[in-house]
């Protein structure tokens, strides 16, 4: 298993955005519809800053889909999972555990960026 940089992570990211709002949204509509400003969808899709979780939710809501997508590299295909009481279950569950296990790890790479 390859693990993936945080230059790989936001260019995953970027990649995603521009993916999933493709003949859907410009930056712009996208923004307005995440309620979030228009430079700061240019500056996460341009790799220049890093999103908070909470801009992250609103982006993935304003798409339509899971926040996880976001993060899920353009080559790797996603299973089909029928929507059933128990997977819907299961699939908050592991967003929740995908959610605490990113903000850890951003947590931890901004300490060591403070520390320096």
């Amino acid at each position: 298993m390859q693990v993936m940089t945080e230059d790989g992570l936001r260019e995953t990211l970027s990649l995603n955005i521009k993916k999933y709002r493709k003949g859907r949204f410009t930056q712009e509509s996208l923004a307005e519809a995440a309620g979030i400003s228009a430079q700061n969808v240019n500056d996460i899709e341009g790799k220049r800053r890093w999103p908070r979780e909470a801009t992250l939710v609103k982006i993935a809501a304003a798409l339509g889909i899971e926040v996880y997508q976001l993060f899920v590299p353009q080559d790797f295909a996603l299973p089909v999972v029928e929507d059933t009481p128990e997977n819907e279950k299961l699939r908050h569950a592991m967003q929740s555990q995908l959610v605490a296990d990113f903000r850890n790890v951003l947590n931890r790479m901004l300490d060591k960026w403070e520390a320096k």
